[in-house]
């Protein structure tokens, strides 16, 4: 009988064999490694290190971390999966807040991959902003009751009356935004940026953060267009006398104090906007000590994200650094961040305004009241 003819293959038919043999192999290889990690996950707790150590790694101590994993599981829908604890993701997100950098984590814990701290670090930050947990960490005095104890802080360390919050913008490096947008983000230092609005009290907890605009809007507008402004006007129609402190790039509002930029040494005015510049530090030291315990903020560490997420990474270390305050946590060592000139009571960008304005006029006649008072109190 016959034998049927040979049929030659392609090359094609044997690059096709070759590849599906090397991905059946890349795929067995990947398995493994997975297996590998997670039974060092299991053998492995990163959380078993002395404090001092945990602190440095993490910006938090035990107890802190502990609340703070409490909190997320009771307030959030962040949940462990089959492979990793919640705790674990946390801890993959304090890190990378504390560094800046996913490397660091993928080294000092093998069992991570560089994917696997990414998708961590997203599940954790968007936990960390939602309302519930906003709303547990960064509160604006909305009671009487506790804009009381804010106003007697401050007058208590600085001298200043009615005080219930320093305000200011503070801008963050973000990475080179799409082009349609890339107009909002740069700004006038000349990189892409988000000019992030926050508040504080004499403590340096943050109080309010508007992390919505880009580094091309004036801190002006974001006060104009907040939700705070709008309070603060309310309580000043119910005859309460407080307010904020701001430099001289936001509006002179009855609630809502500026330096005299033309005061002359000896005079009222001087001691007014002394005290004022000394009070209003409080939030120059607050960015200063954010950065420092966070330094994916700082600006060697440019968050390589689209700005929306940029924001909530923001937001997410704000909450972490109110978290810090309130378990005492020490500071880190001081890194070579910005070095915000802590005495600076005149912004680089001056706001003007019509003149005759009645929020102005009205203003003026408050703070020279306060000029007065001031003297009074620092003679």
């Amino acid at each position: 009988m016959q034998r049927p003819p040979l049929y030659e293959r392609s090359p094609l038919y044997y690059f096709v064999a070759a590849s599906l043999l090397e991905n059946e192999e890349y795929s067995s290889r990947e398995v493994r490694e997975i297996t590998r990690r997670v039974a060092l996950r299991k053998k492995n707790n990163p959380v078993d290190i002395n404090d001092a150590e945990f602190k440095n790694r993490y910006r938090l101590n035990k107890e802190s971390f502990k609340f703070l994993c409490n909190e997320l599981k009771q307030k959030t829908s962040l949940k462990a999966s089959s492979r990793i604890s919640l705790e674990l993701k946390v801890l993959c997100a304090l890190s990378f807040y504390a560094t800046g950098s996913y490397q660091r984590l993928v080294g000092m814990a093998k069992y991570l991959g560089q994917t696997t701290v990414s998708k961590c670090v997203k599940e954790v930050t968007d936990a960390l902003v939602t309302p519930a947990i906003l709303n547990t960490f960064i509160k604006f005095p909305y009671a009487r009751a506790d804009r009381d104890v804010i106003r007697n802080k401050f007058f208590a360390k600085c001298g200043f009356p009615g005080v219930i919050g320093c305000i200011d913008g503070c801008h963050f490096h973000i990475f080179t935004p799409k082009k349609e947008v890339e107009h909002l983000y740069y700004s006038r230092k000349h990189f892409h940026s988000l000019n992030v609005q926050m508040i504080c009290d004499s403590d340096c907890r943050i109080l309010n953060v508007n992390a919505k605009y880009g580094g091309a809007t004036h801190d002006a507008f974001i006060w104009e267009n907040s939700v705070v402004n709008n309070y603060m006007q309310s309580l000043h129609r119910n005859n309460e006398q407080v307010w904020l402190l701001g430099d001289s790039g936001y509006p002179q509002r009855p609630w809502l104090m500026t330096p005299i930029l033309d005061a002359v040494e000896g005079t009222p005015a001087y001691k007014y906007t002394a005290v004022h510049g000394r009070t209003r530090v409080a939030i120059e030291n607050t960015f200063g000590r954010l950065k420092n315990r966070w330094r994916c903020l700082c600006k060697d560490r440019t968050l390589h994200y689209a700005p929306v997420k940029c924001a909530k990474i923001i937001t997410a270390c704000c909450v972490l650094h109110n978290l810090a305050i309130e378990f005492n946590i020490p500071e880190p060592e001081p890194a070579e961040i910005e070095n915000p000139n802590l005495t600076m009571t005149i912004s680089e960008h001056i706001f003007q305004e019509n003149t005759t304005g009645d929020g102005l006029i009205r203003g003026r006649a408050i703070r020279s009241i306060l000029v007065d008072k001031i003297n009074r109190l620092h003679t």
